[in-house]
């Protein structure tokens, strides 16, 4: 898939019409063979604050749905989070944009295919267990609440996920931590009950 097919995914006229959740989502989310070069020359295009917003919306409802007992992977979830978004708070710095959408791909690319979750159904013993990427794995553990299914996971082999270090001004990060504490639906997930 390349930009023009991009834009037609998202149903965007032009990047600049970048404004909702749902569109940043479906970035993320969306199983089409999308190319780097479409990502890249896409976050070449998009405005600093929209692009921070959304990926700060986006990573704050995937913390918020993530499975409360994967402290590894809520951790993991979280650094990735604050990243992508002091990358994206850092966006018009010289070559953060080209970073910013690497690591927008890798992130991409290890959440939605690479990484490797066993999910043991729970009751069904004698059933053989799902191997499926973490996104998978989250929304199968988001819709025991809804169906009877019910799911043991592994998400040690899904770690393996390195951060790449990037120097970025600490006011980006800052702003990041007071507006989590701001946020009055805020949980840390290291605090106890």
């Amino acid at each position: 898939m390349d930009y023009d097919d991009l834009l037609e995914l998202l149903e965007l006229e032009s990047v600049g019409d970048l404004a909702y959740f749902e569109q940043y989502a479906e970035l993320v989310e969306s199983e089409e063979d999308i190319s780097q070069d479409a990502f890249l020359q896409f976050f070449e295009e998009v405005e600093q604050d929209t692009l921070q917003e959304l990926t700060d919306g986006y990573f704050e409802e995937l913390l918020r749905v993530a499975p409360d007992t994967q402290h590894e992977l809520y951790s993991l979830l979280d650094t990735i989070g604050r990243t992508l978004s002091g990358l994206a708070a850092t966006l018009d710095a010289e070559g953060n944009r080209q970073v910013y959408g690497e690591e927008f791909v890798r992130f991409r690319n290890w959440y939605l295919f690479d990484s490797e979750v066993t999910a043991h159904p729970v009751g069904a013993e004698d059933s053989a267990p799902l191997v499926v990427p973490v996104c998978e794995a989250i929304s199968l553990a988001r819709s025991e609440n809804l169906t009877d299914n019910e799911y043991r996971f592994d998400f040690s082999d899904a770690l393996s996920y390195t951060i790449d270090e990037y120097i970025m001004p600490l006011s980006a990060l800052e702003s990041a931590y007071d507006d989590e504490e701001d946020d009055e639906d805020y949980r840390d997930p290291y605090e106890d009950d």
